[in-house]
């Protein structure tokens, strides 16, 4: 058995963030009115004492409702398949498709960490995902390059992981063929379905 454990964005609670960050910057435009419009012409004064502690209550929220992004992921995989803290147990014959945002990821022929430097473009937080038999999907969010929610040894753990992963894969379905090559089973897209190739 093998053990992999990262940190990763588990994209919960976007809503929220979203409702707590546009509430932090009423306030802060708020507060920031009341503080340098001279008191009494449009606000009264005692408003700053209302404004002020909403503010800080917002930021706290924001940041404390952001941290909930971020889960600790550990998964040990075996011959059957892998058990996931975040996710429960899933059997490899169970999963029904992949998909890697091949062109995201420089170790897969994407742009390098210097493209995203000398450029405008923003660096990808690649979205990977596990979709099985039943209809449910296990997803995950990392910065290659490191970020707010994971580093780049976080990444670099869990792309060990998807290669395990997908030669794991591999040699359920190729079982005839010798295991070989990183992510075969993919396609260039890094996607690959079940239904579409396979009968079990």
């Amino acid at each position: 058995m093998k053990t992999y454990q990262f940190r990763f964005n588990n994209s919960s609670k976007t809503l929220t963030i979203l409702i707590w960050f546009f509430t932090t910057l009423v306030t802060i435009a708020l507060t920031g009115t009341i503080l340098v419009i001279p008191s009494g012409s449009y606000f009264p004064t005692w408003l700053l004492l209302i404004s002020l502690p909403l503010m800080l209550m917002a930021i706290y929220k924001l940041f404390k409702v952001a941290s909930k992004r971020q889960s600790v992921e550990v998964i040990t995989l075996s011959e059957l398949g892998f058990t996931s803290s975040c996710f429960g147990a899933v059997l490899f014959s169970d999963i029904s498709s992949i998909k890697i945002p091949a062109r995201e990821i420089s170790l897969l022929g994407g742009h390098k960490y210097d493209y995203y430097k000398q450029s405008e473009a923003n660096i990808p937080n690649p979205v990977v995902s596990v979709t099985l038999d039943n209809g449910h999907i296990l997803r995950w969010v990392l910065g290659e390059w490191g970020g707010l929610y994971n580093s780049k040894e976080d990444f670099s753990v869990f792309f060990a992981f998807l290669t395990a992963l997908t030669d794991q894969m591999y040699q359920l379905y190729h079982s005839d063929e010798p295991p070989n090559t990183y992510l075969q089973i993919l396609d260039e897209n890094g996607s690959w379905e079940k239904k579409k190739q396979y009968k079990i």
